[in-house]
């Protein structure tokens, strides 16, 4: 930055340099203000609400639940993946794998739904409690656990 408060933009590079220079010049503050035409608010990526109270907080918490919705279902997934690359030509290798190929997508499909429901619930400031979900990974849990058992106990009568 200059002396005189202004940041100095020559070239596409940002130099402190004497009001003569060439280039435009912005002072430092109105330039952290200005966007481009390229942000995700002006793409509809993303948009603005007012932060009271503890929206933000509500809402960074929300994308985080997200976030642990999707790791869980790319994790079931990718497993599903896995048992059908890694233990091929047994057939019930492949139904579990895809198994939890379904129950992936059906977790992600899940946690995209409950983060949009949330977030216009905070907009509209109240909140829904998750039940469906618990109920959701709970009941696929269980079913895969069974499923599993009932493989492993196969395979393992099979081969005495």
């Amino acid at each position: 930055m200059a002396e005189d408060g202004y940041l100095r933009i020559e070239e596409g590079f940002a130099s402190a340099s004497s009001p003569k220079a060439q280039g435009r010049s912005l002072k430092v503050h109105d330039h952290a203000k200005r966007h481009s035409n390229l942000t995700m608010i002006n793409m509809g990526l993303s948009k603005q609400v007012p932060n009271k109270d503890s929206a933000a907080r509500d809402h960074l918490a929300n994308e985080r639940t997200f976030l642990a919705w999707l790791r869980t279902g790319l994790s079931l997934a990718g497993a599903g993946f896995g048992v059908i690359k890694f233990l091929p030509g047994v057939s019930s290798n492949l139904i579990l794998g895809f198994f939890l190929i379904g129950v992936g997508i059906c977790v992600l499909a899940f946690g995209a739904l409950r983060y949009f429901d949330v977030m216009a619930a905070l907009e509209n400031g109240v909140f829904a409690i998750d039940t469906g979900g618990v109920l959701l990974v709970c009941g696929a849990t269980a079913a895969l656990v069974f499923l599993a058992l009932i493989i492993g106990i196969v395979h393992i009568l099979r081969h005495r």
